[in-house]
C-alpha cells in the first residue's frame, strides 16, 4: 500500500492565502497557492463568468506563485526542512541538479490558523523521512554543488600560487 498524507496551511489572518502539501512514497508535492482547488469550487457556481472573471483579477500574485511550483516539482522528503515557531510555519525545501543540491526554495506561510495540524505534518514528514533512502551521492557539506564548486575555485587557486612559486624561483 503506498503511503500518502496531505496537510493544508492557511494563513491565520487571511484564510485565502494557503499552501497544501502532499507526501506521496518519498516525495512531497506542494501546491503553492490552492488555486486549483478555488477553482473547481467556482465552477460548480450559477454565475460563473463573473466569479471566475473576479477571481481570477484578484489573484495577480497566484500566477507567479503558480509558475514557482511548475518549476519545483516534486522535491525528495529528505530535501524538504519544515520549521514551525511561535505558529509560525515555513518549508525549506532544495532542488537537485545531477543529484547534488543546487539551491533552496523558502516558502514561509506566516501564522497558520492551526498549528497542531502544522506540528502533527512536520512530525509525519519527520517520521516519513526516517523510513526513506537518502537520494544523494552523499552527505552532509558534499551534498551540495557550492562545496564542489568552492574546492575546484580553491584547487585551481592552489596550483596557478604553486605555478607562480615555480616560475619565480632561481636556478
Amino acid at each position: 500500500m503506498s503511503f500518502t498524507y496531505t496537510y493544508t496551511a492557511r494563513n491565520k489572518d487571511d484564510p485565502d492565502r494557503a499552501m497544501t502539501f502532499t507526501i506521496i512514497e518519498n516525495t512531497l508535492r506542494v501546491n503553492l497557492t490552492g488555486l486549483d482547488d478555488r477553482i473547481t469550487d467556482m465552477i460548480g457556481k450559477e454565475n460563473r463568468q463573473t466569479t471566475l472573471k473576479e477571481f481570477f483579477s484578484s489573484q495577480s500574485g497566484s500566477v507567479i506563485l503558480k509558475a514557482v511550483e511548475r518549476v519545483s516539482g516534486l522535491v525528495h522528503i529528505h530535501d524538504v526542512k519544515p520549521s514551525l515557531r511561535n505558529g509560525n510555519f515555513k518549508l525549506t525545501f532544495w532542488r537537485r541538479i545531477a543529484g547534488l543540491r543546487f539551491a533552496p526554495l523558502v516558502l514561509a506561510m506566516g501564522a497558520v490558523d492551526n498549528p497542531e495540524s502544522a506540528a502533527t505534518f512536520i512530525d509525519t514528514l519527520q517520521d516519513r523521512q526516517d523510513q526513506v533512502e537518502y537520494p544523494g551521492f552523499f552527505s552532509g557539506i558534499l551534498d551540495y554543488w557550492g562545496t564542489w564548486i568552492g574546492a575546484l575555485i580553491g584547487l585551481i587557486i592552489l596550483i596557478r600560487q604553486q605555478h607562480k612559486k615555480r616560475g619565480t624561483r632561481s636556478p
